[in-house]
Protein backbone atom coordinates (compact mmCIF):
# COMPACT_ATOMS: atom_id res chain seq x y z
CA UNK A 1 0.00 0.00 0.00
CA UNK A 2 1.10 3.61 -0.38
CA UNK A 3 1.61 6.14 2.42
CA UNK A 4 -1.86 7.69 2.05
CA UNK A 5 -3.48 4.31 2.72
CA UNK A 6 -1.02 3.60 5.55
CA UNK A 7 -1.97 6.90 7.19
CA UNK A 8 -5.68 6.06 6.89
CA UNK A 9 -5.03 2.65 8.50
CA UNK A 10 -3.17 4.03 11.52
CA UNK A 11 -5.72 6.78 12.05
CA UNK A 12 -8.39 4.06 12.13
CA UNK A 13 -6.49 2.23 14.90
CA UNK A 14 -4.27 -0.14 12.93
CA UNK A 15 -0.52 -0.61 12.83
CA UNK A 16 1.58 -0.34 9.67
CA UNK A 17 5.14 -1.20 8.77
CA UNK A 18 7.37 -1.16 5.71
CA UNK A 19 8.86 -4.18 3.95
CA UNK A 20 12.13 -2.28 3.50
CA UNK A 21 12.71 -1.94 7.25
CA UNK A 22 15.42 -4.44 8.05
CA UNK A 23 14.76 -5.02 11.75
CA UNK A 24 11.53 -7.04 12.20
CA UNK A 25 8.85 -5.88 14.59
CA UNK A 26 8.96 -2.14 13.83
CA UNK A 27 5.66 -0.39 13.23
CA UNK A 28 3.85 2.96 13.26
CA UNK A 29 0.59 3.61 15.12
CA UNK A 30 -1.63 6.59 15.90
CA UNK A 31 -2.36 8.21 19.26
CA UNK A 32 -5.74 9.93 19.38
CA UNK A 33 -6.02 13.54 20.65
CA UNK A 34 -6.22 13.80 24.41
CA UNK A 35 -6.01 16.35 27.19
CA UNK A 36 -2.87 16.95 29.19
CA UNK A 37 -1.51 19.59 31.55
CA UNK A 38 1.41 21.98 31.02
CA UNK A 39 4.05 22.33 33.74
CA UNK A 40 2.30 25.52 34.92
CA UNK A 41 -0.94 23.56 35.41
CA UNK A 42 -2.75 24.89 32.33
CA UNK A 43 -4.89 22.30 30.52
CA UNK A 44 -4.20 21.82 26.80
CA UNK A 45 -5.22 19.42 24.06
CA UNK A 46 -2.50 17.08 22.85
CA UNK A 47 -2.88 16.73 19.08
CA UNK A 48 -3.26 13.28 17.52
CA UNK A 49 0.08 12.02 16.27
CA UNK A 50 1.97 9.04 14.87
CA UNK A 51 4.42 7.08 17.00
CA UNK A 52 7.12 4.66 15.86
CA UNK A 53 7.71 1.46 17.84
CA UNK A 54 11.13 -0.21 17.74
CA UNK A 55 11.35 -3.64 19.43
CA UNK A 56 13.74 -4.49 22.21
CA UNK A 57 17.38 -5.08 21.53
CA UNK A 58 20.30 -5.29 23.89
CA UNK A 59 20.53 -6.10 27.57
CA UNK A 60 17.58 -4.00 28.80
CA UNK A 61 15.05 -6.01 26.81
CA UNK A 62 12.48 -3.23 26.37
CA UNK A 63 11.23 -1.59 23.19
CA UNK A 64 11.34 2.10 22.37
CA UNK A 65 8.64 4.49 21.15
CA UNK A 66 9.36 7.83 19.52
CA UNK A 67 7.50 10.38 17.38
CA UNK A 68 7.21 9.34 13.74
CA UNK A 69 7.80 11.89 11.01
CA UNK A 70 7.47 10.45 7.52
CA UNK A 71 10.21 11.76 5.26
CA UNK A 72 10.05 11.98 1.46
CA UNK A 73 11.18 8.36 1.08
CA UNK A 74 8.38 7.07 3.33
CA UNK A 75 5.77 9.32 1.72
CA UNK A 76 6.67 8.07 -1.75
CA UNK A 77 6.99 4.40 -0.79
CA UNK A 78 4.50 1.71 -1.78
CA UNK A 79 5.87 -1.05 0.46
CA UNK A 80 3.68 -0.25 3.48
CA UNK A 81 1.61 -3.10 4.89
CA UNK A 82 -0.99 -3.68 7.60
CA UNK A 83 0.75 -5.41 10.53
CA UNK A 84 -2.48 -6.68 12.10
CA UNK A 85 -3.87 -8.08 8.84
CA UNK A 86 -0.68 -10.06 8.26
CA UNK A 87 -0.75 -11.35 11.84
CA UNK A 88 -4.38 -12.41 11.38
CA UNK A 89 -5.79 -10.31 14.20
CA UNK A 90 -7.97 -7.21 14.42
CA UNK A 91 -6.44 -3.76 14.77
CA UNK A 92 -5.94 -2.38 18.29
CA UNK A 93 -7.48 1.09 18.50
CA UNK A 94 -5.34 3.64 20.24
CA UNK A 95 -1.92 2.06 20.32
CA UNK A 96 0.34 -0.95 20.31
CA UNK A 97 -0.95 -4.44 20.82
Amino acid sequence: MDYSEALRRIRAGGRVSRRSWIQPGKYVYWVQPSETTLPDGSPVELAGHALFYRPAKGARGIGQVEPYYAGPDAQGADDWYDVDAEAGRPAHPGGPA
